[in-house]
């Protein structure tokens, strides 16, 4: 990340195309949250390495929950690839809708995992991984999040990351209440 900032950085020194330039500001303003992506990618695979070297398996319940979580990870992960290397405002704005769902998914999870254990169907140590996991899983989400707002709010030259979201959760568009809808529909526990 250090490395690509101070290139950019550098590259912001020399005279520049206006498509040069917005090229340059939208890698200066994701560059961070692509490499905590990627962080928590490494969390995420040290979670499945202590759950082989300890032998740890979820419950059929909790396996399928997670199934359902990493395919909503994969989904708002790709849309905020896809929105980022195209430029593409309308897929970027598919990512808070679903976002905001991995988090409610997320909530619901933790109380199902409590449940679960006061069941005596899960131990503490799947509880331990369990919510690292989730825990690892919101924030990349988060991430992507801040991905496509980046990209929004670079495009209408206002750059108010905060300001966005408060408005978009005000507001709470149709569009955004349609792609939240679809999203629940896909993905339920």
């Amino acid at each position: 990340e250090d490395k690509l900032g101070t290139y950019l950085v550098k590259v912001t020194e020399r005279e520049m195309t206006v498509k040069q330039n917005a090229e340059v500001s939208k890698f200066l303003h994701t560059i961070s949250d692509f490499e905590r992506i990627s962080d928590h990618a490494l969390n995420i695979a040290e979670a499945a390495k202590e759950l082989h070297e300890k032998n740890l398996s979820f419950s059929e319940a909790a396996a399928h929950e997670l199934e359902v979580m990493e395919a909503a990870l994969t989904e708002i992960l790709s849309t905020a690839i896809r929105s980022f290397v195209n430029n593409d405002l309308q897929l970027a704005a598919r990512v808070e809708p679903l976002e905001e769902l991995i988090d409610n998914l997320c909530d619901e999870m933790k109380l199902h995992h409590v449940d679960r254990l006061q069941k005596g169907l899960c131990t503490l140590g799947q509880g331990f991984v369990f919510n690292d996991l989730l825990t690892n899983y919101e924030r990349v989400a988060d991430h992507c999040s801040n991905i496509a707002v980046a990209l929004i709010e670079l495009e209408s030259d206002s750059f108010d990351t905060h300001e966005y979201l408060n408005s978009l959760k005000e507001l709470k568009s149709d569009m955004y209440e349609r792609y939240y809808e679809e999203y629940r529909r896909i993905y339920q526990l």
